[in-house]
């Protein structure tokens, strides 16, 4: 019964153990992060979302002073982005994307969905996923544009 029992523990730790080391990994890379707390305004394709649209257009956002109804998407550090709609009056359903994001390759973008939040006229209990939900992207750098195409 001991055996049995010590050899479940040490198998749960190494399985632990492995698991972190790989997540580890895959956060230590090298490549340029220019996204860090940047702030994007999606020119075409609605939320950045699992479901969403192939490609998205982005332009980066200086001031929303003057614009009355758009979907964005803040990349808020080195690895949380968020995506959000802002309408004008009369619109008043408002929806929020939280989650986490890392590069695969200089190019290459995974993100990963961690929960939704609907507030306003269709305000409903914020959906969280206990295991994230994974979007790849190819970034595709145009000037001051970028596009994130779903691969």
């Amino acid at each position: 019964m001991k055996k049995t029992a010590s050899f479940t523990f040490f198998s749960l730790l190494l399985t632990i153990t492995i698991l972190s080391c790989a997540d580890a990994e895959r956060k230590k890379n090298n490549f340029p992060n220019d996204l860090k707390n940047s702030k994007w305004i999606i020119q075409e394709g609605g939320l950045v979302m699992i479901d969403g649209d192939t490609t998205y257009r982005l332009s980066k956002r200086i001031d929303t002073a003057f614009i009355f109804n758009f979907y964005a998407v803040d990349f808020l550090d080195q690895e949380r982005f968020t995506s959000y709609d802002s309408w004008e009056c009369g619109n008043d359903c408002f929806t929020q994307i939280f989650g986490r994001y890392y590069f695969t390759k200089a190019d290459q973008i995974e993100m990963q969905v961690d929960s939704i939040a609907l507030s306003g006229t269709c305000e409903a209990p914020t959906q969280v996923f206990t295991i994230s939900k994974v979007m790849s992207f190819n970034m595709v750098k145009k000037g001051d544009q970028l596009q994130l195409i779903r691969k």
